[in-house]
Order: structure tokens, then C-alpha cells, then sequence
């Protein structure tokens, strides 16, 4: 069994020890930019380790996602240009939450960070 003293960051690390009883175990978070453009563009790959990923709209054109690569303008989840957030995580959204994550910039090519946060 994993305790939280096995996998502590740092002398005393809350975050671990949280981490650890909410999701079963240590975790660890990657940070990507995407430039999504005019035409279908993957934002993030299947990943099975996933525990929450968010997205980060940082351009002016509005985007729309979807777990699907069919994504058009007009469906999908929106994500407003201009600081638009969006978040998934595998309490509230179950597995979708490991799905490859697609997206379609409404006029110009828009800039999306990406932070996921994944069991090590």
C-alpha cells in the first residue's frame, strides 16, 4: 500500500500527501503550449495516467473542443479567446478525462497552454 510519507516532495509536501489520498498515488503535471489553427489540430494525445487536465486560451479567437477529430467551428465545448478556461478531471468527468483532446480556432490561429496533471 502507497502511504504518503513513501513519495513526498520536499521535506513535507501537502500537495503529495493530498495527491496521493485523492488519487490513489504521487503525482506529476506537464506543461505544453499548442498552436491551434483554422483547420482540426490536436491539443492532447490519449493519456491513461491523466487525472486533470486544463486549457488555457491565450489568443483572440475563440476555439472549440471536442474528443472527437470532427470538431467544426460552431460545436463543440467552447474556449473563448482571450483567457477562456476550460477543465476536465476524472472526478467529475470520469474517463473522458484520458481522451485525446481536439480543437478548431474561429478566425485565426489561437495559442493554448496546457496543464496536465498525471499519476506517476
Amino acid at each position: 500500500m502507497t502511504r504518503p510519507g513513501d513519495y513526498t516532495r520536499g521535506v513535507d509536501s501537502v500537495a503529495s500527501r493530498f495527491s496521493i489520498q485523492r488519487f490513489g498515488g504521487p503525482t506529476t503535471s506537464r506543461t505544453s503550449t499548442v498552436s491551434v489553427l483554422t483547420t482540426v489540430t490536436r491539443i492532447a494525445g490519449n493519456n491513461p495516467r491523466r487525472v486533470s487536465i486544463t486549457l488555457y486560451n491565450r489568443g483572440t479567437s475563440n476555439v472549440d473542443l471536442d474528443y472527437q477529430s470532427s470538431v467544426v467551428t460552431g460545436t463543440g465545448i467552447p474556449l473563448p479567446g482571450s483567457s477562456g478556461i476550460a477543465t476536465s478531471t476524472i472526478e467529475d468527468d470520469g474517463e473522458v478525462v484520458i481522451e485525446e483532446i481536439y480543437g478548431i480556432a474561429n478566425g485565426a490561429t489561437s495559442s493554448v497552454f496546457v496543464v496536465e496533471v498525471m499519476r506517476v
